[in-house]
């Protein structure tokens, strides 16, 4: 959906493009305490703080903007709202090898913990994801090692929070403003639906599954090389400071 929201010209956020720009997280981050922390100070985000956070996209797709959904709906009274619905199993087919499987990457811990302001923050907001979206309590990962039981429940949790999900949409949403899609119907509902000419090329069909996948182990990869970066700036500077010293005491000891 991404991909053809995109090629009818509406710039669109997806799961995939929140770690391009920091500071989006820390703001999802906030988002999430408001609207599930009942400790929290931070007031729930109406359309000045969204429009902050999504105000420079056209359309928002995936997570963690699916969890606010009933929100977003009312925070854009004038905007449209398409739900794809797809065959449950055919979905949970691809949600499991695409998102849960991605989210195994066995490096993700020790990413997490050695660049904590991009991959940390995304790992913080996966986590709240399952959390809050398919009511998973287990820790995702024990020290460096993935939790098998967080993935576990995850994927017995999926099914049933794609159909509420699906359910709650279409309660909140006003008929005028929905559109219930299948991929497979192609470009002439969603065009009719959102007043855009049918574009000459065909409706997209991405494998989502390799893009996320490679998306994610990109991430990981470049935290390593930040890690790395980062403790190389760190080092240089004791090991100059060693270096000197032994050369002053091989010195004066001269």
């Amino acid at each position: 959906m991404k991909a053809a929201f995109e090629i009818l010209g509406i710039p669109t956020a997806h799961w995939v493009t929140m770690g391009e720009n920091p500071p989006d997280m820390s703001m999802w981050l906030e988002a999430f305490a408001a609207k599930f922390d009942p400790d929290s100070s931070i007031q729930a985000f109406g359309r000045a703080e969204f429009d902050q956070l999504l105000g420079h996209w056209g359309a928002t797709t995936d997570q963690p903007a699916a969890l606010f959904a009933e929100e977003l709906v009312q925070a854009y009274p004038e905007a449209k709202v398409v739900l794809v619905e797809r065959d449950i199993d055919r979905w949970y087919k691809s949600y499991s090898e695409c998102v849960i499987d991605g989210a195994n990457n066995p490096f993700i811990p020790l990413a997490t913990k050695i660049d904590r302001r991009i991959i940390g923050r995304m790992g913080e907001l996966t986590d709240l994801i399952v959390k809050y979206c398919f009511n998973v309590h287990e820790p995702r990962a024990r020290g460096l090692m993935n939790n098998p039981e967080f993935f576990s429940q995850w994927r017995a949790n999926a099914k049933r929070t794609y159909l509420e999900h699906n359910k709650m949409v279409k309660q909140v949403t006003p008929k005028d403003r929905l559109l219930t899609f299948k991929l497979e119907d192609g470009w002439e509902p969603l065009c009719r639906f959102l007043g855009k000419p049918v574009p000459e090329v065909p409706f997209p069909r991405v494998n989502e599954t390799e893009a996320v996948k490679e998306k994610i182990s990109l991430y990981v990869m470049q935290s390593y090389k930040r890690g790395a970066v980062n403790f190389a700036k760190q080092a240089i500077p004791v090991v100059i400071a060693i270096v000197a010293a032994a050369i002053w005491w091989n010195y004066r000891g001269g």
